[in-house]
């Protein structure tokens, strides 16, 4: 069995990863933009697609049902107690790096998506019964941003700190959990496809401009 460990890639490649996250992050708050200056078109937009993933859902449970399953992981609640969890495991092996590298990624990420929510303040589509405080916080899908910004971001650390193939069957799961958030918000009536958008390009550009940091500044020695 091969127990080795994935190479992390060189610091030139850094700028490169800088530059597309940058990118990604302008192409979402461009979307954010355009939603904000006119809700309302913005929503008659999106309602036709958001009513496909919502129909899907409701004609067959069993979709439903996985949807609501990978919601579950990315909810507030739980990454409230996943990321110090993997924080402290991370300062416990001695990889402060890394827990630098979650701890930006997710928290950070967190203040954005908020000041998006907060500043846009997107009402939540017509299809199922919203909470007060929830009703007007639609853009970005919150889910959707932390599956990047938490789960991937967890993927990542996976893939280079585990020994294969524990971290490749990890890293496999960490991606589906997170990336599988986006459409589960559909599926479930919570979120506007445009939410779940422009979730994945902001929190993609910070996921990636967190990387070229990580990768210029604190890129550690690691045997293969």
């Amino acid at each position: 069995m091969n127990t080795t460990r994935h190479a992390l890639p060189s610091r030139d490649i850094a700028p490169k990863f800088a530059f597309a996250g940058l990118m990604l992050l302008g192409l979402g708050l461009a979307l954010a933009f355009v939603i904000d200056s006119n809700i309302g078109a913005a929503n008659a937009r999106d309602l036709p697609s958001n009513i496909w993933f919502f129909d899907l859902g409701r004609v067959h449970p069993e979709i439903h049902s996985t949807a609501d399953g990978f919601s579950w992981f990315a909810d507030g609640v739980r990454n409230i107690v996943v990321v110090p969890v993997v924080t402290v495991v991370l300062l416990a092996c001695r990889q402060w790096r890394w827990a630098v590298f979650l701890v930006v990624s997710s928290q950070v990420g967190l203040l954005i998506s908020n000041a998006l929510k907060f500043s846009i303040a997107r009402q939540r589509p017509p299809l199922i019964e919203s909470t007060d405080f929830q009703l007007h916080l639609s853009f970005p899908s919150g889910h959707t941003f932390s599956g990047l910004t938490v789960w991937v971001a967890m993927a990542m650390i996976a893939w280079y700190l585990l020994p294969r193939p524990f971290g490749d069957i990890a890293t496999v799961a960490l991606v589906v959990i997170g990336l599988a958030n986006g459409p589960s918000r559909l599926i479930l009536g919570k979120h506007w496809l445009t939410d779940v958008l422009g979730a994945w390009m902001v929190a993609g550009g910070w996921l990636m401009l967190v990387w070229a940091g990580f990768l210029w500044f604190l890129r550690p020695r690691m045997t293969g």
